[in-house]
């Protein structure tokens, strides 16, 4: 008898015990009975067990074979080049192991989902974009030297279809690009990173927007005599009444010192104790660019500067210059049928009379608003404040107008979109 729970299973004898013997025997066969009853109730539960997973193995059968035809040849075809693997867990453990691998790629995906949001999250916060700027006038102000986002965009729709098309940069922003090297004179390796591209890329986004950019020169225009009559200030008017249709000055650009002795004797200033480049301005009484002549070295005069742009071709008989002493012009403006209205000085004189100082002082008042103003243009767009590179200063058979040309008449032309400095 191999049931060791049995009673019977082992002889006994009769010590003379009485009583205890036949109790320790009713406790034997009572444990025995609950021992037979727990391995029926196992059995029972294998069984049910075994009957489940023979159900959802013929429900799996039938499934498979209501697929389409298709997919069971690619399934035999899948089973044929795999390796035979031996079947040593249970259906119930496979569902287990499953669901835990489903679990991890879960939580993987998750995580690669979150670390890309926080990616396009940072580069959206780095990388300016058009959407960066709506409702938001103080930080255009202050990239671009706008004054508003609308005027931003009409500059952005004015010159958009000249911009190259570029994979990594829109339109909007290689505009940017410039602005910004304009306003703040910010190196290649910031706009850079800010854009999130190469430097290279960004020197050639410059180089060729700024040709796409000079269109706007056009605002740099000599306005009608109607014109400049509605908009003359009270202070000329008091004055020279509605005569003055300009107001000139020459300002400097520090340049790099050129290899060459000849240009660089051409372009060393006195004043300044650097290597310079020469523009000369022209500003409505308004206070808006009308005039900028080309770049000349820093040894030329104010004379020949004047003379030799092509100045005198926008005026009209009856016309008055604002100048300073330097602007030897008077007879040339006569010869034009216009006033040149140039400071007194003390040259071969004692001191000036009285009607002198007071007229000096006068148009000293007046012709303040020229300085304002390209002051204002190299305080607003810093790269004309900077030392400006030697291959901005280029030319050859293809580049007929050198780069700071373009970059000067741009500056010039932005900062008439903005508000005048002349009450």
């Amino acid at each position: 008898m191999d049931d060791v729970t049995n009673p019977d299973w082992a002889p006994t004898v009769n010590m003379g015990r009485g009583d205890d013997n036949e109790q320790d025997r009713q406790r034997a066969q009572e444990h025995h009975a609950r021992a037979t009853r727990r391995e029926s109730m196992k059995a029972d539960l294998i069984a049910a067990q075994a009957s489940v997973a023979l159900q959802d193995d013929t429900e799996q059968v039938n499934d498979f074979e209501n697929f389409e035809p298709e997919l069971q040849v690619h399934h035999q075809l899948h089973m044929e080049t795999q390796t035979p693997v031996k079947e040593t867990m249970d259906s119930s453990t496979q569902t287990e192991l499953c669901a835990a691998d489903i679990t991890v790629l879960e939580a993987q995906a998750d995580n690669n989902n979150k670390e890309i949001a926080n990616a396009r999250q940072e580069a959206a916060q780095i990388k300016f974009t058009q959407e960066s700027f709506p409702k938001d006038d103080e930080k255009v102000k202050f990239y671009t030297g706008l004054p508003t986002f609308a005027i931003l965009m009409l500059v952005f729709n004015y010159v958009e279809d000249k911009l190259p098309n570029r994979d990594s940069l829109t339109h909007f922003q290689q505009l940017l690009i410039i602005l910004m090297k304009l306003r703040l004179a910010v190196p290649h390796e910031d706009l850079a990173y800010r854009f999130l591209v190469s430097d290279s890329t960004i020197s050639r986004v410059f180089n060729t927007g700024i040709d796409a950019l000079y269109c706007i020169s056009k605002l740099i225009i000599w306005p009608e005599r109607e014109v400049l009559l509605k908009t003359m200030p009270m202070q000329f008017r008091r004055t020279f009444g509605k005569r003055v249709a300009v107001i000139i000055d020459c300002f400097e650009v520090f340049c790099d010192r050129p290899t060459s002795l000849e240009a660089r004797a051409q372009t060393w200033s006195n004043c300044k104790h650097h290597n310079t480049i020469k523009f000369l301005i022209g500003i409505t009484p308004c206070g808006a660019v009308s005039f900028l002549s080309a770049a000349w070295g820093a040894r030329g005069t104010d004379k020949t500067i004047t003379l030799s742009s092509n100045f005198f071709d926008n005026l009209l008989p009856g016309d008055v210059i604002l100048a300073d002493p330097g602007f030897d012009i008077k007879d040339d403006a006569g010869f034009y049928g216009c006033q040149a209205e140039i400071h007194a000085f003390t040259r071969g004189k004692a001191q000036l009379s009285a009607l002198d100082v007071e007229n000096t002082r006068e148009l000293a008042h007046l012709r303040i608003h020229v300085e304002r103003v390209f002051g204002a243009v190299r305080q607003k767009f810093l790269f004309l404040g900077h030392t400006v590179p030697l291959e901005y200063m280029m030319t050859n058979s293809e580049i007929q107008v050198p780069k700071i040309d373009k970059i000067a008449r741009i500056c010039c032309a932005l900062f008439n979109l903005n508000e005048s400095i002349v009450p």
